[in-house]
């Protein structure tokens, strides 16, 4: 322990956007990162160093309780200020978490009670108490089918499951079309937790080519018949993580290839509610052969755990549904009630507006505040910004982790070894703009190689 000030991690607090005390705050979490400071090393009393840096004693203040909301620094009653011996919280600016951001406009917290409240007058509480196993109730799946039909004309009940979340479909398709040992093709970069459900399930993954319209038709054929994959999975509206929305051209390409090769097409679409124009789905080019899946929680929130899938024909239905009873047994009747609740009075679609609006704005503000050459939408609740670095992603997300922010690197999304160099950003978790805004000025800091940074990309 040295129990003397160490002055030279002091930063020069150069004009910029960011907050100086967050500068501050960076300049400490950088010098114990590298060494310069040491688990138990003294800071000089918050006078001093505001002397020292020419700035108000407030500032320093406001940069101690942020150190120290870090676990970064702690204060000992009478002897001072000092490193702390453990890691670093997990980063308080959460850029990392794809969810929907509040509403613009409208209080979700305030819209439940009244909507569970209108719900257990209009429905049988019995009925919302009690088992609701397999495909969902015919109410369920009737709503379902509309909310669907943004894709084309109204589904037949019986091609409709009802299911807790994507993910729960997504695992009763892998189960009901694939066998242990299957190979499943899908992007380079794909969903996490098609890459955690096969690992769960023992079945393997393949990388497909692409280009800048999505996955390539070429590609598709080659790797299908070198890995005798029958299943392909697509997420073509506003992918996750590079946020590409495929051409029409493209999914038509790929369509035909699916039809060729006798692929079953796994159509995830948690997006396309947020493009005013998405292009036909899967769903609507190779019914015969797909399984679309949209959930309700990347547009109106993950809360309702509600998703709405859309079979082949009714008998590949019915096997979704013995895989559900299999696994999950049922989606939560009261999360799912409200769910329909909500489909049909109108407030649904009046959510996932306002969280368009919201999206908009903090597209926006990242386009305003980080450097240029990332891909997004508009609306997108994320964005993908490629690295033109030796540096990999995964170190690029510990360096902002140390910085207080959390960001996905291309490692998380990764089939494979041979992959794109980039980190997606997610918008919407952070709690407002203002600290949307805070969050990108500190990775735009990062990524421009600014002092204290230690990074050129």
């Amino acid at each position: 322990m040295n129990d003397e000030s160490d002055i030279g991690w002091l930063p020069v607090l150069e004009a910029g956007p960011r907050p100086v005390y967050l500068k501050i705050v960076d300049a400490l979490a950088d010098a114990r990162s590298n060494g310069r400071l040491q688990p138990g090393d003294r800071l000089p009393p918050q006078r001093e160093l505001a002397r020292l840096l020419g700035v108000d004693l407030t500032t320093v203040t406001r940069a101690f309780s942020e150190a120290r909301r870090r676990n970064l620094i702690d204060a000992t009653a009478g002897r001072g200020t000092f490193v702390t011996p453990g890691e670093p919280e997990e980063p308080i600016l959460d850029l990392s978490m794809n969810i929907p951001p509040a509403p613009a406009g409208l209080n979700l917290p305030a819209l439940i009670r009244p909507g569970i409240e209108g719900l257990l007058k209009r429905s049988s509480a019995e009925a919302l108490l009690s088992y609701h196993p397999g495909p969902g109730s015919p109410v369920e799946r009737a709503v379902g089918s509309s909310w669907l039909a943004a894709t084309q004309d109204r589904l037949p009940v019986d091609r409709v499951v009802v299911g807790s979340g994507a993910q729960a479909l997504l695992t009763a398709i892998l189960l009901s079309q694939t066998y242990e040992g299957d190979t499943i093709l899908a992007d380079a970069l794909t969903y996490p937790g098609l890459i955690a459900l096969a690992e769960a399930t023992r079945r393997k993954l393949a990388a497909v080519g692409n280009d800048d319209e999505g996955m390539r038709p070429d590609d598709l054929e080659q790797a299908a018949r070198r890995h005798g994959a029958r299943v392909l999975y697509l997420n073509p509206t506003l992918q996750n993580p590079t946020a590409l929305v495929m051409s029409e051209g493209r999914r038509r390409e790929l369509a035909r290839m699916a039809d060729k090769l006798k692929l079953i097409i796994v159509e995830d679409d948690p997006y396309s509610r947020l493009l005013a124009a998405a292009p036909p789905a899967f769903l609507n080019l190779a019914p015969e052969r797909t399984f679309h899946v949209a959930t309700l929680a990347k547009c109106i929130s993950p809360f309702l755990r509600t998703a709405f899938l859309a079979a082949p024909d009714a008998q590949a239905a019915e096997r979704i549904a013995a895989a559900i009873r299999g696994t999950t047994m049922m989606a939560p009747p009261l999360m799912t009630g409200l769910a329909c609740e909500w489909l049909r009075n109108g407030l649904a679609e009046e959510i996932t507006a306002a969280v368009w609006v919201e999206a908009r704005a903090r597209q926006m503000i990242a386009r305003n505040i980080l450097p240029k050459g990332f891909a997004a939408s508009e609306s997108s609740l994320h964005l993908w910004y490629p690295l033109q670095s030796q540096l990999r992603s995964a170190e690029l997300a510990d360096i902002a982790r140390r910085r207080g922010l959390a960001i996905s690197p291309a490692e998380e999304f990764a089939v494979g070894h041979d992959f794109a160099n980039g980190f997606r950003l997610a918008l919407g978790a952070t709690a407002n703009r203002e600290r949307l805004k805070e969050g990108l000025h500190s990775l735009a800091s990062i990524l421009s190689g600014a002092p204290g940074s230690r990074l050129k990309i």
